[in-house]
């Protein structure tokens, strides 16, 4: 069983399906457009709590820090590319694993999703000859990516942890390009974050080169942060996307100087919660690999711009609190 932890670091996805079994069940899936009989099967080890009464209820949501079930994704991703590996005839079943409420089937269809995603890069030489691309666009078929990214909506971490897996996929395979793609998921608070976190992996990033539109998502991020309604401030999307930010900045400066150029400006920024991910931001750059001058330098740019005191001629020096004591 894979940890879920491996969905954070974006792990190797597995060789091909070895259950025949399983393999089977797909085929009956793909051929009555129902995925109950391949769920059922995968259940067991699925690495999720057990079914009650035929079925899985949505679990809660308990916050970025409570401990998640050891989810069996090595599985879930044979599974999804199984699945992709049967075309167009499968698009049936991916809409009804994508239409589902429990949590394996949406992880299940975000792998197969991941793996029609990244077949739509361009073909490289002639092992991609013939390959029609499933990417955004393609008519009267699914569109993976766009597919993805409702999934990344769902209240669920453990389902949001398996689409920023399958997202990571995605970029491993079509690279900078997909990032300029991920345009679309920066206008709503989850997609934003989980493109946000499958961008911030140490080991993905290394294969990026496209810095401008990596600073280009991140400023759509915050955008829709700084200038959220106030009526929004209890959604979990936009409380989790500021949460993220702190963290994914930092992860993101490590390899691309623009993006400390970027926060720089950001030190400006007025609203209070705004400025409250730019110095929860700076402290995660102290905390990495930046020298304490630059994270200092950004720092003092965060305090020069900091709102003066309301009220500030009501403020009386030196007087003494009368009521110190009191009970």
């Amino acid at each position: 069983m894979a940890d879920t932890s491996d969905m954070r670091r974006g792990a190797t996805p597995p060789g091909a399906l070895r259950n025949p079994k399983i393999d089977a069940a797909i085929e009956r899936a793909v051929q009555l457009g129902d995925p109950a009989e391949l769920l059922a099967l995968l259940d067991r080890s699925s690495g999720l709590p057990a079914r009650r009464s035929g079925g899985r209820a949505p679990g809660p949501d308990l916050g970025p820090n409570a401990p998640l079930p050891r989810v069996n994704l090595d599985l879930a991703r044979a599974v999804g590319a199984a699945i992709a590996d049967r075309g167009a005839p499968a698009e049936p079943l991916v809409r009804a694993l994508c239409s589902s409420t429990e949590e394996y089937a949406l992880i299940v269809a975000a792998q197969a999703l991941s793996a029609l995603a990244a077949r739509g890069a361009p073909a490289a030489g002639a092992a991609g000859a013939g390959r029609p691309s499933r990417a955004r666009g393609a008519r009267g078929g699914l569109d993976p990516l766009d597919e993805l990214g409702q999934l990344a909506e769902d209240p669920r971490r453990v389902v949001r942890d398996g689409v920023v897996a399958a997202l990571r996929a995605v970029i491993a395979a079509r690279g900078d390009a997909l990032v300029g793609e991920l345009s679309s998921w920066t206008d709503g608070y989850l997609q934003a974050y989980v493109a946000l976190e499958a961008l911030a992996e140490r080991t993905l990033l290394a294969g990026l080169s496209a810095g401008a539109e990596v600073v280009a998502r991140l400023e759509e991020a915050f955008a829709i942060s700084d200038r959220s309604p106030r009526a929004d401030e209890r959604l979990q999307g936009l409380r989790l996307l500021r949460q993220g930010m702190p963290s994914q900045i930092a992860a993101l400066a490590g390899r691309f100087p623009e993006v400390v150029r970027w926060l720089e400006e950001k030190t400006q920024a007025e609203r209070p919660e705004s400025r409250d991910v730019v110095a929860q931001a700076i402290a995660a750059l102290r905390k990495g690999s930046f020298s304490d001058a630059e994270a200092a330098r950004l720092a003092a740019a965060l305090s020069a711009s900091a709102p003066p005191p309301r009220y500030l001629a009501r403020i009386v020096q030196g007087t003494r609190k009368r009521s110190k004591g009191r009970r």
